[in-house]
């Protein structure tokens, strides 16, 4: 295992109110230098949650990708709040955008976008055994409920407006989970 660069200087190159822009001088343990540039969130990571309505349905949300510039149908997701756990985020987001809160919420995986540009996170979850239980959300328009047949995943995989990459590996590791438990 290669020795972790030495991070000589960070630099501020940018700011919102959502992510910094960092500039990165690092010396390689071979004695090289290089400046890499990465996205720094302000949070905690974020949460993905995969809700199971019943055996053989998902429950999808269609909303607006302002990055895309377009509605996305796509899994419950939202970031992990100041001293939250990420299994209650997981609670409260399925609870503003569909409505339910789930009796079992199991996490499926932790990954991270793109870590050589950037530190976000998600954690991926299963919610199962749903029920009724809404939360007023921050979305600023209602969001769409999609339910979704388990038996046509693939056809949700290839769907132009289903491409967000945590949504897709998740309908992989929410199958992969109902299957090493049926």
């Amino acid at each position: 295992m290669n020795k972790l660069p030495q991070i000589l200087k960070t630099t501020l190159v940018a700011q919102s109110r959502l992510f910094y822009i960092e500039a990165v001088d690092l010396r390689f343990a071979n004695g090289q230098q290089a400046n890499f540039e990465r996205l720094v969130g302000r949070g905690t990571g974020a949460v993905l949650v995969v809700p199971l309505v019943d055996a053989d349905n998902l429950l999808l949300v269609r909303e607006y990708a302002v990055g895309l510039e377009r509605y996305e149908l796509g899994f419950v997701k939202g970031r992990i709040d100041a001293g939250e756990s990420a299994a209650a985020a997981a609670h409260r987001e399925l609870r503003e955008e569909t409505g339910f809160d789930a009796a079992r919420m199991k996490l499926l995986a932790n990954v991270a976008l793109t870590p050589a540009y950037s530190n976000y996170c998600s954690s991926i979850f299963l919610a199962q055994d749903l029920f009724r239980a809404p939360l007023p959300g921050d979305e600023p328009e209602p969001l769409q409920a999609v339910h979704w047949p388990l038996a046509k995943l693939g056809q949700l995989r290839a769907r132009e407006d289903f491409c967000d990459a945590r949504s897709l590996l998740a309908t992989y590791l929410a199958r992969e989970a109902l299957e090493a438990h049926a």
